[in-house]
């Protein structure tokens, strides 16, 4: 039981700093894909306006984010399977 209640709070822990990298990426993919969207239905060619400014910052910001995205994906699902193999060995 102590081991489950260490991971969890490890859990915890780590979560003050993957959930706001979670939320960042969806801010920006929600800028993202309403702007792409419009470019690629209502954009005339040669044009660039405040939307395709945004397009090109959020996926910017995308990209930059996608490998701070898989590490902290990949601590989540480390530490749920980690806490369900010692929950189950518990019970």
């Amino acid at each position: 039981r102590q081991k489950l209640v260490i991971l969890e709070r490890v859990q915890h822990d780590v979560g003050r700093f993957t959930n706001p990298v979670f939320n960042l990426f969806v801010i920006a993919a929600a800028i993202y894909f309403p702007c792409y969207a419009k470019l690629m239905l209502f954009s005339t060619s040669g044009s660039l306006d405040t939307l395709g400014t945004l397009l090109a910052l959020s996926s910017i910001a995308l990209v930059l984010m996608s490998p701070a995205l898989a590490l902290a994906a990949a601590v989540e699902v480390y530490l749920a399977r980690r806490i369900a193999s010692v929950s189950q060995a518990c019970y």
